[in-house]
């Protein structure tokens, strides 16, 4: 365990404590659903461990910007463009 100092914005900080409120009855919860939303955060790490237990090796994660660098490149008009274009024609079609 290890107690930390954060600086929040009050109002974020009273919103926060009402739900933990409400959920739990008390404030005793707080840092509990505080280490929880950190968990949440830090999702490499289970995945990792997840892995692992499945069996499968994993190299790493990667960033979203990596996986748009990934991405193949476009060939041709985007699926926006086309089906704009056929719904355009099926207006012209039923104007009289």
């Amino acid at each position: 365990m290890k107690k930390v100092s954060l600086y929040l914005d009050e109002e974020v900080w009273t919103k926060f404590k009402g739900e933990v409120f409400k959920r739990y009855g008390s404030l005793r919860k707080l840092s509990s659903e505080v280490e929880v939303l950190l968990r949440a955060f830090l999702i490499e790490d289970v995945l990792t461990s997840t892995f692992s237990r499945l069996g499968f090796r994993l190299r790493g994660t990667i960033s979203s910007e990596e996986v748009k660098r990934g991405r193949p490149v476009l060939r041709g008009p985007s699926s926006e463009v086309i089906i704009r274009g056929m719904r355009g024609k099926r207006i012209v079609k039923a104007l009289p």
